[in-house]
């Protein structure tokens, strides 16, 4: 080491005295006894705790109480990993808060931890030797004349350094070399296992930090099927961990008597093997992947499984929007030619019939024709206008405006139809609903439109509730039409949004898919659920603030 305070220094030569006196004998037995004492305490505070501050305090409290030593300072290499490194106070006793400022730290060279210093782990150092000035004046306050340096190490090197102020009656000579060597060795040891099982400490916090902070419910299942640990997700989803932990996984998930054939975690613990599965979960519903994972021991024999749920039902629907709204721009580009291709020489039959209609002297039926003709061609260009402006609809109009004015509106103009309809209506409209960015006729369309598809899905007659939410935790409002009608088909429930899909008996099938395309301008979008016999309900999501810089329709639709 560079610094002097850690230089060997020249130790006194004191000789042994051949034969023993009984005052020698009386001399020999304390220092055995006083040995035995500090290896026994340094044992004892290694096995009181596994925290290395416990240890290093303890231990140097041994050693000074049972030596009579005043001053005392444990010293943790912090290696550069080049041969050197930076020893670090760790622990002390009788030093005050100045002189601990003004020791805190030393620097170690290149190769002072090489192998052949540890054949010296002793040394006995003068006090004009020590490199700290702060120190040497409080050693000639005290009177002590040396310190001793302990190596603390172990095989695989030099850990650390102790500091021992050498003074008073039972003052250390250096024909307890060994011993001192034995009690370097042993506190080397102590570090070890102590940082040791430091490591295991912290990395068993940050598995368990890491495990409670996946988002998705996790169970650590024993091979007899009970749940052994759950994650803080799976507390939330399926209550609190008492409940929980001992209990068998197929009453918590399953709620039944036995594991249900299917079960991902019954069949891996037949396999041995990873399962994974997909689908509608057994208690929540939805789009679930759930994944079992075998646990194995060193010989081979399966002790737990892992259970992981994750729950894909949003992503799912976003994914399925998505790919709606490509399958929309693909359609409404192919259907705008078309329409135009229809439109050309569907004008010129609409043309020639109405001549021949006023030009010919046609009896009653021919007449009849001509007329039936010619409002058949009226359909077909009201079904091509429709096409093209679910093709082309406008650019929108983005202005302030309130939902609930707009509902309103929407009730105005459909309550006559409504009533006739024997539909029952109520408006729950929150009244801190604020003004938000959109275009209102066309999400007058929106609202209008769903407001006949639950009158027509109530042929004779029912309940239509209209409503309207401000979600502020998720910064979305919320308008939902219910119906009490007929439903919505499981098999039907893709399918409502696509374009010219309907079960009516006339209609063109795209005013659900013309909404889509609506709200999709607005940053919003609709959701559907839905039991046949019992009812639908249509849910439409708008973001509070529309999103900035949004293309132009053309660009959406090209």
């Amino acid at each position: 080491m560079s610094p002097e305070w850690n230089a060997p220094g020249r130790p006194p030569i004191v000789e042994g005295v051949d034969g023993e006196t009984p005052s020698m004998l009386k001399e020999k037995i304390i220092r055995q006894n006083n040995e035995l004492q500090i290896l026994f305490d340094i044992s004892s505070a290694i096995h009181s705790s596994p925290r290395l501050e416990d240890v290093l305090e303890q231990s140097l409290i041994a050693i000074l109480r049972t030596l009579q030593l005043k001053m005392g300072a444990i010293y943790l290499l912090k290696s550069d990993g080049e041969g050197g490194g930076t020893m670090v106070l760790a622990a002390q006793h009788g030093f005050s808060s100045t002189l601990v400022e003004n020791i805190r730290s030393f620097h170690v060279g290149d190769g002072w931890m090489a192998a052949g210093r540890l054949k010296n782990p002793v040394a006995w150092l003068k006090r004009e030797h020590l490199f700290f000035p702060a120190l040497r004046e409080r050693m000639a306050a005290e009177d002590i004349q040396e310190i001793i340096r302990i190596a603390l190490f172990t095989h695989k090197g030099v850990l650390g350094l102790l500091y021992v102020a050498n003074h008073g009656a039972l003052q250390i000579r250096h024909d307890r070399r060994e011993f001192l060597t034995t009690i370097g060795q042993q506190i080397g040891v102590a570090i070890e296992n102590a940082q040791l099982f430091e490591s295991v400490q912290r990395a068993k916090t940050e598995l368990e930090i890491s495990f409670d902070a996946i988002q998705h419910s996790i169970f650590l299942v024993e091979a007899s099927g009970r749940i052994l640990r759950i994650n803080e997700t799976t507390e939330k989803t399926y209550g609190p961990r008492e409940r929980l932990l001992g209990k068998t996984y197929w009453e918590i998930l399953y709620q039944t008597a036995e594991p249900p054939s299917g079960c991902p975690i019954r069949e891996c613990l037949v396999s041995r093997r990873p399962v994974q599965k997909e689908g509608p979960h057994p208690r929540w519903g939805g789009f679930y992947r759930l994944y079992a994972f075998p646990v194995l021991n060193l010989s081979s024999q399966l002790e737990r499984i892992v259970y992981y749920e994750k729950d894909e039902t949003e992503a799912r629907k976003l994914e399925q929007r998505l790919q709606q709204t490509e399958r929309l721009q693909s359609l409404g580009t192919l259907a705008a030619g078309i329409a135009h291709e229809i439109r050309n020489p569907l004008a010129t039959i609409n043309f020639n019939a109405q001549m021949l209609q006023r030009e010919l002297d046609l009896d009653d039926n021919q007449s009849q024709m001509l007329s039936d003709l010619i409002q058949e061609v009226r359909k077909i260009d009201n079904i091509v206008r429709e096409v093209l402006n679910f093709a082309r609809p406008r650019e929108p109009q983005f202005l302030p405006a309130n939902l609930n004015d707009i509902v309103r509106y929407c009730h105005n103009l459909s309550k006559v139809h409504i009533r006739k309809a024997k539909i029952d209506l109520s408006l729950d409209l929150d009244p801190s609903m604020p003004e938000i960015i959109m275009d209102a006729d066309q999400i007058g369309q929106v609202v209008m439109n769903l407001m006949i598809n639950a009158v027509e899905a109530m042929p004779h007659g029912g309940r239509m509730e209209v409503k309207t939410r401000v979600d502020d935790a998720s910064d979305r409002v919320l308008l939902t039409v219910k119906d009490t009608g007929e439903g919505i088909l499981p098999e039907d429930e893709g399918r409502i949004f696509d374009p010219f899909f309907t079960r009516k008996a006339e209609g063109t099938g795209l005013g659900l898919s013309l909404c889509r395309r609506i709200l999709e301008r607005h940053g919003a979008h609709i959701e559907v659920e839905s039991q046949v016999g019992r009812g639908s309900l249509f849910r439409v999501v708008f973001p509070l603030t529309r999103r900035k810089n949004m293309p132009p329709l053309e660009e959406t639709i090209n």
